[in-house]
């Protein structure tokens, strides 16, 4: 293959296709084949070019397939550099904008389930209110009752310790008495002891008085009469302690059957009670249920009504914002169409314009290519910043603090010998390029060999290879 003397425009052509018909760009089909077309035209007028700027400058400088090969591949890489550095930005612009849309149709559905839920709401309000008014009466209802068998309650507790004391003096007395109702009992034996009356003992009681009327006496005359005596003093005392315990055992009879019917008016009480209670407990768990649905509702419809509000506020504020993302996702996708011409100039900037001074570069990229773009009805930004859309102004300030000059020329120039897809050669009487390069590449072990007259500079890394004169 002939690296040196020119291809024809045809072969240049058949190679750009060659190397583009697989390659995806944003662009009719037309459009793609002017490119094609097109790219062997910037080869030939930059070899017109050469031959003026020689002519004019004194300055000899040549293009040939190798730098074709180059324009060809660094615009694929450009392009695909370019595409998805913007296509990115689009889709985040894109999902900014769904968002908001996404937001908007929140807000109006969120609004229909809002007004849904406050119809539901009013009735379970309705509803509870009902049920609590419900409950209210039932609560009355029962606390009457409870009051009624709090009284019955009372009265049955006071008859109960009214028996408790009653029983309780009686078993005193009976305690007492016990000894000697058992002796009485023991000396009366079988006799019935239920006949025996008031007056029975009364009309013992003169014997009783007698001063010789003793067991010591009666022993000393007769057992029989002995055993006499002890009958009727045992009769008489039985009588005596019988008279006391008789009333108390009645008594204690009444009381008892008093307490059985005050506790079967409590009974009847507390099953009334318990009935009531239980209706109570009823109606409360429903009005609990009723008031649980509405506490359920409210806290529902409070969630809609913020999610409302927080949609609202983001589309409020963002208002103003939806205007400039949607010319801006606008600007994207033109910028998009109009890649395919803006690379071709950049591509051609880094692969042909490096040699020329600026009117040659601005002759190049503003009256001959552009005219082929043109004339090719290829899209492309008219009046294209070469260096914003190469490098960023951070990059270039910090050039600037490595020593290289500011104006427009010598950042172009470091734009081709950081992106250019082949080593450059600088021509730098002034050493300016050299002090910046120098520096620049001082962190990546720069390493300089001194030749006579000639100073050769390289980089093991990927960036550059250059030489000085």
């Amino acid at each position: 293959m002939d690296w040196f003397t020119p291809w024809p425009n045809d072969a240049l052509v058949a190679v750009s296709n060659c190397f583009l018909s697989e390659f995806l760009i944003v662009c009719s089909a037309d459009v793609k084949a002017s490119v094609v077309t097109t790219m062997g035209t910037y080869h030939d007028k930059v070899s017109v070019a050469c031959d003026s700027y020689f002519e004019r400058f004194r300055r000899r400088t040549h293009v040939t397939p190798k730098s074709y090969l180059s324009f060809v591949n660094g615009y694929k890489t450009l392009y695909t550099e370019k595409y998805n550095y913007i296509n990115t930005l689009a889709e985040r612009m894109n999902v900014g904008l769904n968002k908001l849309v996404e937001a908007s149709k929140s807000v109006a559905q969120l609004s229909k389930v809002l007004e849904v839920k406050e119809k539901e709401l009013a009735i379970a309000s309705v509803k509870a209110d009902k049920v609590v008014a419900e409950v209210t009466v039932s609560a009355e209802a029962a606390t009457i009752v409870k009051n009624e068998v709090q009284v019955v309650k009372d009265r049955a507790q006071k008859i109960v310790d009214g028996i408790e004391k009653e029983k309780a003096f009686a078993m005193e007395k009976l305690e007492a008495a016990k000894p000697a109702l058992e002796e009485a009992k023991a000396a009366l034996n079988q006799f019935q002891k239920d006949k025996i009356n008031g007056e029975t003992v009364e009309l013992l009681q003169p014997y009783f008085e007698m001063e010789d009327y003793t067991m010591e006496n009666a022993k000393k005359v007769c057992g029989n009469v002995a055993g006499l005596l002890g009958w009727t003093r045992a009769m008489s005392t039985f009588f005596g302690i019988n008279k006391e315990v008789l009333p108390l055992k009645a008594n204690l009879a009444i009381q008892a059957n008093r307490l059985r019917v005050a506790n079967n008016e409590l009974g009847r009480a507390e099953a009334q009670l318990a009935e009531k209670q239980a209706e109570f407990d009823k109606v409360k768990a429903k009005c609990d249920a009723a008031m649980e649905e509405k506490q359920d509702l409210l806290a529902d419809a409070k969630m809609c009504r913020d999610k409302m509000q927080a949609a609202s506020t983001l589309i409020d504020g963002l208002s103003g914002e939806k205007i400039r993302w949607i010319e801006q996702s606008k600007e994207f996708k033109s910028q998009i169409n109009r890649l395919v011409g803006d690379v071709l100039q950049l591509t051609g900037f880094l692969s042909y314009c490096g040699p020329f001074n600026q009117s040659f570069r601005e002759m190049l990229l503003k009256d001959i290519w552009q005219k082929e773009l043109r004339k090719h009805k290829i899209p492309f930004t008219e009046n294209l910043n070469l260096i914003s859309s190469l490098v960023d102004p951070p990059t270039i300030s910090e050039w600037n603090l490595q020593g290289l000059p500011g104006d427009d020329l010598s950042v172009q120039n470091g734009i081709i010998v950081t992106k250019a897809t082949r080593y450059p050669l600088l021509i730098d009487p002034q050493t300016q390029g050299k002090a910046w390069i120098k520096q620049k590449e001082k962190a990546n072990a720069l390493q300089v060999q001194y030749k006579q007259s000639t100073t050769q500079i390289s980089c093991f890394g990927n960036i550059w290879y250059g030489t000085y004169q």
